[in-house]
């Protein structure tokens, strides 16, 4: 279609909008562009203004904690003279202020902007380190607000500019009074190397100095008035465009929503079916195996029966029946629990509003002789609030946390189960929480699978929590383990929709 044909399908409102709204646009998106990238680029040289000044920072703590501790314990040994002073040794401002200079000179090596370091204090004993006005209100600001913890700020100083980044220096302690408190106090070879008074009679508990770090950031600011407009360029530019496009795109929209809604309805199903057919493999597969096991008993020991009748060996013919019996019994158990799984999805009663501390009392009922046996102590929180569920099936998830906690509690203390409600992200959460033996972090998801146990060797065919993660999700809720590993107890989680707004 002819460029001038298209203009014309808009009007002469429709054309000025189009000039003007990507235009205004274009502007409002470049201020908060420039603003954002050259906070972003500001951040970004003060972290690393901060990463050299605790690098420094560093060097200051070896130096008291370490160099000093080691130089007095060599003096009072009588390695070292006890007039012996040297800043070299001594002064870690000295030494990091040579340091300083030394990477600096790194720097210019390399063909980077010095940066400007300077350890500034009001009283110092190096007039190197006296302090400006600002630099003398910054000390005050850190002792008197010890919320704050840096300072920074753009300056510009013959027409370049700089970022200003400010640090208060390590607070003056006991240790630091014995060559910064009074001066009579101090070693003889300080006293002979600065006869004045500055750098004494400091106080402990006090930010005796500041550091700070000056660094040139013109290029920061260049790059992002150069990012910023080489965007809004390519912003109005597309801008323009998208105005121009709309009224082309309306043309074809409804055709294309019917498309898109079609091919989505086709792509969820085919989701859904492919999710459900690995579901079915997982489930027969999982089944098959299962099965098998009872059966390879039963068929095992019935050949052992055979041969005991032949052998006359009628004394294990009793022990043979016995095994037979229990695996027939499994397999009972785990036909059970499968058929009850199947189950899922068909309500019991229609899901009624009732209290949750109700569904609890009538779980805990039907595993009084097991929690009387065991001496489990139950703790369940107050005004805990009303489900919409199917009640039966409610209980039978309660019951089968409540007995799976019983089953793996610890044998050495009693067994403390808690039962409340909290927030998660999930919203409103109920937890059954215990202190038996714990879970590892990778069970925390495999034990909601078939047949899967913590124990091989415990009772039950370890299909109770898959059942239970059936009965939630059915409820539209979520249930979910955690632990802090073995012998740390566990917690499970459940969600359930709520009667009402209820929060914990």
């Amino acid at each position: 279609m002819p460029l001038k044909h298209l203009m014309d399908t808009f009007g002469r409102k429709d054309r000025l909008w189009l000039i003007t709204a990507p235009l205004i646009i274009a502007v409002i998106v470049a201020i908060g562009l420039y603003v954002a990238i050259s906070s972003y680029l500001i951040n970004d040289a003060t972290d690393k203004i901060r990463n050299v000044l605790l690098s420094q920072r560093g060097l200051h703590l070896y130096i008291q904690k370490i160099m000093h501790p080691t130089f007095y314990r060599a003096r009072d040994n009588g390695k070292v003279a006890l007039d012996f002073y040297a800043p070299e040794i001594f002064s870690s401002s000295f030494i990091v202020r040579n340091m300083h200079e030394f990477y600096n000179g790194e720097r210019k090596k390399e063909g980077l902007p010095l940066i400007y370091y300077k350890m500034a204090s009001h009283n110092p004993r190096n007039p190197l380190n006296q302090a400006d006005e600002q630099e003398t209100l910054l000390i005050k600001m850190f002792n008197e607000h010890r919320n704050i913890h840096e300072f920074k700020q753009i300056q510009t100083i013959k027409g370049q500019k700089f970022l200003f980044y400010a640090r208060p220096f390590l607070e003056t302690n006991t240790a630091c009074l014995r060559c910064h408190g009074k001066r009579e106090d101090a070693p003889a070879g300080l006293l002979a190397l600065y006869p004045g008074e500055g750098g004494f009679n400091e106080q402990a508990g006090v930010f005796r100095a500041i550091e700070s770090l000056r660094v040139p950031i013109n290029n920061e600011m260049t790059a992002a008035i150069i990012a910023t407009t080489s965007v809004s360029i390519g912003l109005l530019a597309l801008l323009a465009l998208f105005f121009f496009n709309t009224r082309l795109r309306d043309l074809v929209k409804a055709k294309t929503e019917d498309l898109s809604l079609e091919i989505e309805e086709r792509k969820a199903r085919e989701a859904e079916l492919e999710d459900k057919n690995a579901e079915l493999e997982r489930f027969t597969y999982t089944v098959s195996h299962d099965l098998k096991s009872p059966l390879i008993t039963i068929k095992g020991f019935a050949g052992s029966v055979i041969k005991d009748v032949k052998n006359g060996r009628l004394d294990r013919i009793e022990r043979d029946l016995q095994r037979i019996t229990e695996a027939a019994d499994k397999m009972g158990a785990l036909l059970n629990d499968l058929l009850e799984l199947s189950r899922i999805g068909r309500m019991i009663n229609r899901p009624a509003t009732c209290a949750m501390q109700h569904l609890i009392q009538e779980a805990m009922q039907a595993l009084e002789e097991a929690i009387t046996s065991t001496g489990t102590e139950i703790s369940i929180q107050p005004d805990l609030p009303e489900v919409t569920v199917d009640q039966t099936r409610m209980v039978e998830v309660l019951q089968n946390l409540l007995e799976n906690a019983i089953k793996y509690r610890k044998e050495s203390i009693p067994l403390k189960i808690e039962i409340g409600l909290e927030q998660t992200n999930y919203g409103p959460t109920f937890f059954v929480k215990d202190n038996g033996i714990g879970i590892e972090q990778d069970y925390l998801e495999t034990i909601f699978g078939l047949f899967n146990k913590l124990d091989t060797r415990s009772e039950g065919t370890g299909i109770g929590l898959a059942l239970a993660r059936r009965i939630i999700e059915f409820h539209g809720g979520k249930i979910w383990a955690e632990s802090q590993g073995p012998g740390q107890g566990s917690t499970m989680y459940f969600t359930l929709p709520m009667a009402a707004t209820t929060t914990p």
